[in-house]
């Protein structure tokens, strides 16, 4: 039998053993009712819109904790790589007139090898040089965006694919559309699962994971640690072309698409907490839903003339959270204190020296 605390203390020692991630849950699912319970079906509406908003930023925000979690710096590039995988994708898709998969296929090889050329050619000549690295990636992004307007001008473009029209949810009033909801959600999901998988069970998940806790330690552990960057970046790489594929499959194709859910991106690895892999999942969730709820209600004041603007504020309400987050858990929703974790997680491994030995 389950005794639930009667004082103030015993109810703050039982919150504090509910997981950060099923806290942002349930204050996600509250919010949505709360909100339902004032504007309608409109709310309900905007969190499934979020839902798939947000796994489109999970994608992206996986990607870029990957690489912050080894080399340490905030890659700025990482969205434009996504409008690389987009724009691969309209080339393949419209230019050539080939079937959509032939793009994302085509985007993921073509962004994954982007990512480890200037891993090779930029990053690792600036290792150890966090800040130098960061402005690095500045220009880097810059260079790209020119270099995809100047090659498919700055005109708006569209993929060439079939978008059905939303189906109805049973009576509720509720829609959903399969191509831009449905397929998001299931490629989102299976990429997800994957990076899981890949973590948790694989040689190169576990190296990955060391690197991230301890290089120098990973290193000195028999694990070739430039690979495993190698590798990691091009994984990275790949799920930003998806994520590029798929925003432009709901939007459109531009050289700013992916500089403008950047800071999307950036909210959500904050919020999970930086470095944290299933961090930045929770937390691109929690941007996608905060978003379009905040789009919703900001519209509603401007129907009801208490605001300017509306759906213009949209952005206020994902940035807000993350500095609630910010204020009350420094660290995110799941990130750890790294100065706790030590070199532990590189000794329990207990890695095999799979990548050819202990070169820096």
């Amino acid at each position: 039998m389950v005794r639930f605390p009667r004082s103030l203390p015993g109810v703050l020692h039982l919150l504090a053993r509910i997981p950060g991630w099923a806290i942002a849950l349930l204050l996600l699912v509250a919010a949505t009712a709360l909100l339902a319970s004032v504007l309608g079906r409109s709310a309900v509406q905007g969190a499934i819109q979020g839902v798939v908003v947000g796994s489109i930023y999970v994608l992206g925000a996986s990607g870029l904790s990957l690489t912050y979690g080894i080399k340490g710096f905030a890659n700025f590039a990482h969205g434009d790589l996504m409008t690389v995988g987009a724009y691969v994708a309209f080339t393949v898709n419209v230019l050539q007139g080939q079937d959509i998969l032939w793009g994302i296929v085509l985007s993921i090889m073509t962004v994954a090898f982007l990512a480890m050329f200037l891993e090779l050619s930029v990053f690792r000549r600036l290792e150890g040089r966090p800040v130098a690295a960061l402005i690095a990636s500045v220009g880097i992004s810059l260079v790209l965006q020119n270099a995809l307007a100047g090659i498919f001008l700055p005109d708006v473009r569209y993929l060439n694919v079939g978008i059905p029209p939303d189906f109805p949810i049973g009576d509720t009033g509720l829609s959903f559309n399969a191509v831009k909801g449905g397929l998001t959600l299931a490629v989102s999901i299976f990429l997800i699962a994957f990076l899981h998988v890949l973590l948790k069970y694989t040689t190169l998940g576990k190296a990955m994971r060391a690197c991230a806790d301890d290089l120098v330690l990973a290193r000195t552990s028999g694990i070739n640690t430039r690979n495993v960057i190698l590798w990691t970046w091009a994984i990275a790489g790949a799920f930003a072309a998806v994520a590029g594929v798929l925003l432009a499959v709901i939007v459109n194709v531009f050289p700013l698409l992916g500089f403008f859910v950047l800071l999307f991106i950036f909210a959500a690895v904050i919020i999970g907490g930086i470095g944290s892999h299933y961090g930045a999942m929770i937390g691109g969730l929690v941007v996608g839903v905060v978003q379009k709820l905040s789009n919703v209600t900001f519209s509603a004041l401007k129907e009801a003339n208490v605001l300017e603007g509306g759906a213009a504020y949209e952005p206020a309400g994902a940035f807000l959270v993350m500095i609630v987050v910010l204020l009350i858990k420094p660290e995110g929703i799941m990130g750890t204190r790294r100065h706790r974790m030590g070199g532990r997680a590189v000794s329990r491994l207990r890695l095999p020296r799979l990548w050819g030995g202990a070169r820096a």
